[in-house]
């Protein structure tokens, strides 16, 4: 009778000397680049932050809060609903179209917010239609529904621009009581700052209102139906969900959201552009994985959620101001600065930065990992 002999224990060979040595050359070249662009970019980030005065950080702080409601709707279609969206582009220049078009005739600055809301989520609607029941990919019905919104949006303006600079607004109200304190605080300081300051005040109470609403809706039927359809819309239609209708209602959400940006947006700026959302897209997604990065990766609330994308929404804004006002001096050259044209340079390279951030955790964590079982 024979018995067999057990097998031989598994054996992890290393890798050969010449990919041990390749692997090590290639590490030490991109830390030594790595180094050289910290020591460039560190003195020019700390004269960015030195020279940005109260007027650039309040704007900042302000023009994140406006923006805070498009980063939540564009993460509610990039991250719940699993929805790539370029409606967005559309519905933030129809929310500030249908909004100047009001104030501009008298109603009530207040009331051309969810009217701005509403056409957005009609435009979310459409496309939402298109992908269902026409079966066209999602990108590509958001584009035609994006391409459709210009003219729209023409329509509704009946120019490229129109100017609000006479017309009440939500902000006009309290606009003089704060620049009479400010300037009792801080001098003309205080007068350099009321705007963005009023902005910013009345807005933050918007921002938390949205917030609020947005919680209460995620904890009912039909928000956890729009989430479970967005986690795996197979398995919800096996459980009788109509994924249909709450993946048109997540995107016309997303929308109405982006709508009420754009009306808080001209009333700000004072005047409406028909081009004004180009780009948005990118700057939403560069606001959720901030968002998500620096802020939401312990987060597991939709609430918390929500608050750490509209917190990546006010660093990507601060990040863009650093940017613009960071003078580049690399060894060797004269320096190089932004200008206020170069605004999406600054936001792509904002988002690859971001984008790499876990990339290079998960790159270190693997790392780990493969010696660990070594």
């Amino acid at each position: 009778m024979t018995t067999e002999s057990p097998p031989a224990a598994a054996t992890v060979r290393p890798p050969p000397a010449e990919e041990r040595d390749g692997s090590s050359i290639g590490r030490i070249v991109v830390g030594a680049f790595l180094l050289l662009l910290v020591v460039a970019l560190v003195p020019t980030l700390w004269g960015a932050v030195s020279s940005m005065g109260a007027p650039q950080w309040t704007e900042a702080l302000a023009i994140g809060l406006i923006f805070a409601p498009a980063a939540m709707g564009i993460y509610l279609t990039f991250r719940v609903l699993d929805f790539p969206d370029l409606t967005v582009d559309g519905s933030f220049p129809a929310g500030g179209a249908i909004a100047a078009v009001l104030i501009t005739n008298d109603v009530s600055a207040w009331l051309a917010l969810p009217a701005a809301m509403l056409l957005g989520a009609l435009l979310g609607v459409v496309t939402g239609c298109l992908h269902i029941y026409l079966r066209i990919n999602s990108l590509l019905a958001s584009i035609i529904t994006l391409t459709a919104a210009f003219t729209v949006n023409l329509r509704i303006q009946g120019s490229a621009n129109i100017s609000l600079l006479n017309s009440d607004r939500i902000f006009t109200p309290w606009t003089e009581p704060i620049r009479d304190q400010l300037e009792s605080w801080f001098g003309s300081t205080g007068v350099q700052i009321h705007r963005a300051v009023t902005t910013a005040s009345m807005t933050v109470l918007i921002v938390v209102a949205v917030l609020l609403v947005l919680r209460w809706f995620f904890a009912t039927e039909v928000g956890l139906g729009m989430r479970a359809t967005g986690a795996n819309r197979e398995m919800s239609q096996s459980q009788a969900i109509d994924t249909s209708r709450y993946l048109i209602g997540g995107v016309a959400l997303s929308n109405s959201l982006v709508g009420l940006t754009g009306a808080l947006f001209v009333q700000h700026a004072g005047f409406a552009d028909i081009n004004s959302g180009a780009g948005l897209i990118v700057s939403g997604l560069a606001a959720v994985i901030i968002g998500e990065v620096l802020f939401g990766s312990k987060a597991r609330s939709m609430l918390a959620r929500f608050v750490a994308v509209a917190l990546g929404m006010i660093a990507y804004r601060a990040a863009i101001a650093l940017a613009l006002n960071a003078d580049l001096r690399f060894p060797g050259t004269d320096g190089f600065r932004l200008e206020a044209s170069d605004i999406k340079f600054a936001t792509a390279a904002v988002v690859v930065v971001m984008l790499a951030i876990p990339r290079v955790s998960e790159t270190r964590k693997e790392r780990a990992r493969r010696r660990a079982r070594a």
